[in-house]
């Protein structure tokens, strides 16, 4: 059931539904915003400004965002694309209000991709997937408290890796992107010790040919 508010005041008329939302005026889609939208969500901050509040907080703007999206399927039977066209959102949005209204499924989720720092026991963040977390927080980590990597520091870090290989790196080696993508002893090899990303030997050297040749001189 739906009820007007008061009229003659030379505002628009307000519709309250049953459920407590407010609804924009039946002409909403008229009306003209600074950032040349026209969308009930727009409205909303409208008049949140003229009741002196300056910005909503995120929770609270999804959550009135979440119902008006509630609103309009269950009430009004609007398909996905027009709700969003009248929020000024995307279509994934919508679907994101209407599934998860106050966002703590996709918390849940983000929280089950963290890991625990072995250093102090603070959450650290995902990384490649689901249970591939950093092992260290930021502050823990220990390139966070090594001294940076020198040509000297990476030379040695070659030689060390041919000692226990057989063979000299190569990009591909100290490339956790590439090492994820093979996995097995290919990850393995990279986590066993702590070795530069080939983006610091060519930021260093140049190339990642003179790096080696720098190591392996005369050898």
């Amino acid at each position: 059931m739906l009820t007007k508010g008061p009229a003659g005041n030379g505002r628009p008329s307000q519709e309250v539904a049953s459920s407590g939302v407010i609804r924009p005026p039946r002409h909403h889609e008229e009306t003209s915003f600074p950032d040349g939208r026209c969308s009930a969500l727009g409205w909303l901050s409208s008049t949140a400004g003229k009741l002196g509040v300056l910005m909503l907080d995120r929770v609270t703007e999804r959550r009135r965002a979440a119902q008006l999206a509630r609103h309009y399927r269950d009430q009004e039977g609007l398909a996905i694309a027009e709700i969003a066209r009248r929020l000024g959102r995307a279509e994934a949005t919508i679907k994101s209000y209407l599934y998860d209204p106050t966002g703590d499924k996709a918390r849940a989720v983000k929280a089950r991709y963290r890991g625990v720092c072995r250093g102090c026991g603070a959450p650290t963040a995902p990384r490649n997937g689901k249970g591939d977390a950093y092992a260290y927080c930021k502050r823990c980590h220990p390139g966070a408290i090594a001294p940076q990597w020198t040509r000297e520091r990476v030379r040695e870090a070659m030689r060390a890796w041919r000692a226990r290989y057989g063979a000299a790196p190569s990009s591909y080696d100290w490339s956790r992107t590439h090492a994820c993508r093979r996995g097995g002893e290919a990850l393995k090899r990279l986590q066993v010790a702590e070795w530069p990303a080939p983006s610091t030997v060519t930021d260093l050297y140049g190339s990642w040919a003179a790096a080696r040749a720098d190591a392996f001189a005369g050898a």
